[in-house]
């Protein structure tokens, strides 16, 4: 196969108008532009090119060398945004985002960020959510794993072409069309399913950068009549302008709509091939945009931190036109900084000559201060949380609201857990694998506590809500074995309507007969929805406490905790102050009990009300005995949780200690 490479300063300038384009949208708009499509066309088509052109010189290509290559091309600037991240992040953020942040800039180090964020379900330009500073690195994610695969390919087609004495070219063209068609149709597929995670999805964008590989094998066979060229090229440049503005890219991507801006620069690259004398290569080939298309990698690197930088030291969601014009003015001079002073400089020293672990030091250096800063900042943060012991006297948590408590000498103390650890202070069950994910159905019991030599077996059947009373009931003591039997987004009920996911219901139906051949000595669930729209105990839930009866098992049926306007964690790392995260008690709790009016309740359910220790006459506090209550808008933390541990023992032995 005849691969001619050749300088494409038209395509300096394309990638200038991609990763401006993103920053612009990124910037004023908060809108997916098309632009990182067009950078993963221009990869695939570079890529290609590198690797047949190393293979037909050499004839062979070599993996090693290839990935050293890139890594020695990609990292130095990419770590160096990375420390500024890092550093930028310990001083500016709030503690609350320090532990997505930390495993983000992780992931991204092994550039894995694109799963990381799939698994997370980020929604990439949700406002209504902190976005993180290294969130953009999903791109180079996907980025450095086409490589990987690519290779592969590429490799997969030399093997075939010298088996099966075909062409190169003929074998290369095959393996791309197959992988672009099954990519593109998985991407329609994935897309139309899950659209936030379809977005981050390797497979979901293969198709894209195969269009680079596939117009990189046929580009210089095509001769368009300058004219034509002419009128192709401009059509690209706009298409790639409008995608944005015009069409619904980011509820929509990838998908099949991703093909506009994929032909966008499809169209302006044959152009360049094809060059006229009006014609849009001449625009992009200009000295502005060849120079801009240099620090194109930077620049995309660079505004992402620095917007979100910007959004949490003003307090604001929005940036003013000026404002945003200063945002890229900066990430351009520090993409020409780093750039000359970081990237070049290693680049050179790591060359022919130098082209081993030691010519890599430069690299590891960069990388030895991320991560020395990355566990420095883990352990200040940890090593913070973990110097304030939970104990009866200063942190009683809801006891300090028990008639035994002398609360006339309660002192305020310094909160726990720490804000920067309390959206994961979660019951173990999250941890274990133990929470059913939506979706699914099997039902999944799982043993804590005293697991051999028990007295007694106490079951936690239901919910999230559910869920979050585990710490409390691994606090009961030896003589119990606790079962977890919990499913995320699903309550204990049988209720199947249109608001009951079909995965819940399916749940719902095995989950008694499964947990009975436990032989549970009580079952610990939800009495009511702490909802105003439930005024009553939903029938769906009375039809489960039945079934247990006839399987002679006690419930003891707790009543909902509160529902708070605000994430409590959130508001309490904003404001400061633990009152202005308080919700009203009328406005999440019912003055009279749903259960109150059932004319006849199960004769197996004993009913508790904790909403005394939770609330007080007018509010119902964020924050109690000096432990954050709530990791979100509902549900406890364990450190919180744990300190009902009296209490609800006291109410369980009631029911089975005869």
């Amino acid at each position: 196969m005849e691969i001619k490479r050749q300088y494409r300063p038209e395509i300096e300038g394309l990638r200038a108008i991609a990763a401006l384009l993103v920053a612009v949208y990124h910037i004023w708009m908060m809108r997916v532009s098309g632009g990182v499509d067009v950078f993963f066309v221009v990869s695939g088509f570079l890529i290609t090119t590198s690797l047949l052109s190393g293979y037909a010189r050499n004839g062979y290509i070599k993996f090693g060398k290839f990935i050293l290559g890139l890594l020695r091309r990609l990292l130095p600037s990419a770590l160096t945004v990375m420390i500024f991240i890092t550093i930028g992040s310990f001083f500016i953020l709030p503690d609350i985002r320090f532990t997505a942040t930390i495993k983000e800039i992780a992931a991204s180090l092994l550039y894995f960020e694109n799963w990381q964020l799939a698994i997370t379900g980020t929604d990439y330009l949700d406002q209504n959510n902190p976005q993180s500073p290294v969130q953009h690195f999903w791109a180079m994610s996907i980025q450095g794993q086409f490589y990987v695969i690519w290779f592969v390919i590429v490799s997969l087609a030399i093997l075939i072409s010298k088996k099966l004495n075909i062409s190169l070219k003929k074998v290369f063209t095959a393996v791309l069309l197959i992988l672009f068609t099954i990519s593109l149709i998985y991407s329609i597929y994935i897309t139309s399913m899950n659209q936030p995670w379809a977005y981050f999805d390797t497979g979901a964008r293969v198709f894209e950068f195969a269009v680079g590989g596939l117009l990189m094998i046929y580009i210089f066979n095509l001769n368009i009549h300058r004219y034509v060229s002419f009128i192709l090229g401009w059509i690209g440049l706009a298409v790639l302008l409008l995608t944005g503005i015009l069409l619904d890219v980011q509820g929509t991507f990838p998908g099949l709509i991703a093909l506009i801006p994929i032909s966008a620069a499809v169209l302006i690259l044959l152009a360049g091939q094809n060059p006229s004398r009006f014609g849009v290569e001449k625009l992009l080939s200009t000295r502005p945009l060849k120079f801009l298309g240099s620090l194109s990698y930077g620049i995309y690197l660079w505004h992402w931190p620095i917007l979100i930088f910007y959004y949490e030291i003003f307090d604001t969601s929005s940036v003013s036109l000026l404002h945003g014009i200063i945002i890229i003015v900066i990430s351009i001079l520090l993409s020409y900084i780093t750039t000359n002073t970081v990237e070049k400089p290693i680049i050179n020293y790591i060359n022919k000559n130098n082209f081993s672990i030691r010519g890599f030091r430069p690299i590891i250096g960069l990388a030895s201060i991320l991560i020395i800063g990355l566990g420095s900042w883990y352990y200040y943060t940890i090593s913070q949380a973990s110097s304030l012991s939970v104990n009866n006297e200063d942190y009683p948590g809801v006891m300090v609201n028990a008639a035994s408590y002398d609360s006339e000498n309660f002192e305020k103390k310094e909160l726990v857990p720490s804000l920067a650890t309390a959206k994961d202070d979660r019951a173990d069950a999250y941890i274990d694998g133990c929470q059913v994910s939506p979706g699914e159905s099997e039902v999944e019991i799982c043993e804590y506590g005293n697991t051999e030599t028990y007295d007694y077996t106490v079951a936690l059947v239901g919910g999230s809500k559910s869920t979050h009373w585990l710490p409390s009931l691994q606090e009961l003591g030896d003589e119990y074995r606790i079962l977890n039997v919990t499913k995320s987004g699903c309550r204990f009920s049988l209720e199947n309507n249109n608001n009951i996911a079909d995965d819940c219901y399916d749940w719902n139906t095995k989950v008694v007969d499964e947990l009975a051949e436990y032989e549970p000595d009580i079952v610990v669930t939800l009495a009511d929805i702490a909802r105003s729209s439930y005024e009553e105990v939903p029938k769906g839930f009375i039809e489960q406490f039945e079934k247990l009866n006839d399987y002679n098992i006690p419930i003891l049926a707790i009543r909902d905790t509160p529902y708070f306007s605000n994430d409590v964690v959130a508001c309490l790392s904003n404001d400061g102050e633990s009152d202005a995260c308080s919700v009203e008690r009328e406005k999440t709790i019912s003055s009279i009990p749903a259960w109150e009016k059932l004319s006849s309740p199960p004769e197996n359910v004993t009913y508790v009300d904790y909403t005394d220790y939770l609330c007080n006459d007018e509010t119902c506090p964020s924050v109690i005995g000096n432990i954050v209550g709530y990791l979100d808008k509902s549900h406890m933390t364990a450190t919180f949780n744990k300190t009902f541990a009296p209490i609800i023992r006291q109410d369980i032995e009631s029911v089975i200690v005869k």
